[in-house]
């Protein structure tokens, strides 16, 4: 399908003339009973047009479209991005979403949100545990307004030419520590009880949350999209904080809380981090979990290093990892054989990431 007159897309289809068999592949991959399926995520330099910026501080939120300009920008920047990665044909579907930093993550709550050139964050709200009894969730809120203003505008710019939306959320322990800040370690020991009830709190509030926004972004391909395809019903969360915590205290005050929104909305699927790989195979014991997608971080042990272990804990979750081309030259086909993983290859130029994908699909039963 051609670009609409004004559009700032064009089809989905232009950009991923596979998409049908990549759902497929990911259909595959949740349904399987063994190990041996792979898909492929390539990180790779853009190498299209100059993309545009605008900091997240010149955003003039006193006009009526200045949030709208920025969100343009972005889908502009987006578009240059798929259409220079057109002959990569890796896994990843076309997927936009709000991008101002994480302040108004907790900010639909309460707070002051931040802002700094590239990202922000909101103050905390509970000094003292009287401060939770004075917690309301508000539709009138600021920044739930701010929310769904944003993703009404983004569905409607994307929707036209299939391109799925997605909206990530905080889990109820990373709500938790935004809400309290770091007072929150010390409080798992000192005050149990009350990190209960906060938790109890932000469960609460992150499913009333996706109540309101999950309807405005809608269904995409008979499930949800969030870079990659997911089951209906599959909600996207960050377990950040859970790589401080330990998995002994995840077990217990936060697992719980996590595994009830889950439940309220039947799948979920775990953003976190290499700083915890110790607390991986806890938050794998969710139900109903579609995947864990681990960020690297700097000065911390390579999650793909660490597979061995990790793979025979993981209750069969897949894994999304980052790794090199050189990785899969030593590790297939004996990855494939051990579990069921989204490899995120980090490559230079466009021959080495059809090398990868080659390797990767060499070795995968999906």
């Amino acid at each position: 399908m051609p670009q609409s007159e004004g559009s700032i897309f064009e089809d989905i289809l232009y950009y991923k003339p596979d998409l049908y068999e990549i759902i497929a592949r990911y259909r595959a991959l949740y349904a399987a009973q063994g190990p041996g399926h792979l898909c492929a995520f390539v990180i790779l330099p853009h190498r299209g047009d100059p993309l545009e910026y605008m900091p997240l501080t010149a955003i003039d939120w006193e006009t009526p479209d200045g949030l709208e300009d920025y969100l343009d920008l972005s889908l502009r920047n987006m578009e240059r991005i798929w259409r220079a990665n057109r002959d990569i044909a890796d896994d990843s579907i076309p997927t936009v979403g709000l991008n101002i930093g994480i302040g108004e993550y907790s900010a639909y709550v309460a707070g002051d949100v931040v802002f700094q050139e590239d990202t922000s964050w909101a103050t905390t709200v509970v000094h003292e545990w009287a401060d939770l009894d004075s917690l309301e969730l508000r539709a009138d809120n600021y920044w739930v307004q701010v929310l769904e203003r944003a993703l009404r505008h983004l569905v409607a710019r994307c929707r036209p030419a299939g391109i799925p939306v997605v909206r990530g959320y905080y889990s109820p322990l990373d709500l938790a520590r935004a809400l309290r800040g770091d007072a929150l370690f010390t409080d798992l020991y000192e005050a149990p009880e009350q990190v209960h009830r906060l938790m109890a709190f932000c469960s609460r509030a992150t499913i009333w949350l996706m109540e309101r926004l999950q309807p405005i972004v809608g269904g995409w391909y008979e499930g949800e999209v969030a870079g990659q395809w997911l089951p209906p019903g599959t909600v996207c969360m960050s377990e950040d904080t859970a790589c401080l915590v330990g998995p002994r205290l995840y077990a217990e005050f936060a697992r719980p809380y996590t595994q009830a929104v889950i439940d309220h909305f039947g799948h979920g699927q775990i953003h976190t981090h290499s700083l915890g790989l110790q607390t991986i195979p806890e938050i794998s014991a969710l139900r109903n979990l579609m995947g864990i997608q681990v960020a690297e971080d700097p000065n911390t042990p390579r999650t793909f290093e660490h597979l061995d272990e990790l793979l025979p804990r993981t209750h069969g979750v897949p894994l999304t990892v980052s790794c090199t081309l050189d990785d899969l030259r030593a590790a297939l086909p004996g990855l494939g054989s051990r579990g069921n993983i989204i490899l995120c290859p980090c490559v230079e130029t466009a021959e080495q990431a059809r090398e990868a994908l080659a390797l990767i699909r060499q070795h995968s039963r999906a």
